[in-house]
């Protein structure tokens, strides 16, 4: 019965030999949530005129409502770098608008707007784990 060839028997493992296993890091995805109020709020305040913000918020409450707070979190995130995308193309991305933002939300934000980082690969990062994507942007910043 103790056979190491019986199929029957668990492999030992020796999981707390090494200490206890930490916490996997959330993806990028999972680590926006509690920051998509603040993240609405920087998209719809640089929004051009009072109809696009209104624009804005109704296609914000539709996707929330028929698709869920996932693909709204997806959704805002690609609003955002498009926010930021076109306010560096415009010559209009200010710094001091990013008051407010989590450091690797601001940092993820100018790098688009600068082109450093082009959209797809921003949100390619959506689906990456934080130490990864925290990575990504020295690199980037770093010109590696």
């Amino acid at each position: 019965m103790n056979n190491p060839q019986d199929s029957r028997v668990a492999p030992r493992h020796f999981a707390h030999a090494a200490g206890p296993v930490a916490p996997s890091e959330p993806l990028l995805r999972d680590w926006l949530a509690p920051h998509h109020d603040t993240l609405f709020r920087w998209t719809i305040a640089l929004a051009g005129s009072a109809d696009d913000r209104r624009a804005l918020a109704e296609v914000a409450v539709a996707i929330q409502r028929l698709r869920g707070s996932a693909e709204f979190g997806a959704w805002l995130y690609g609003a955002a770098l498009q926010t930021a995308r076109h306010l560096g193309d415009q010559g209009g991305f200010n710094e001091n608008t990013l008051t407010g933002l989590p450091p690797e939300l601001r940092a993820l934000l100018r790098l688009v707007a600068r082109q450093e980082l082009r959209l797809v690969e921003a949100m390619a990062l959506l689906a990456q784990r934080m130490g990864f994507v925290r990575g990504r942007l020295v690199r980037t910043r770093l010109g590696g």
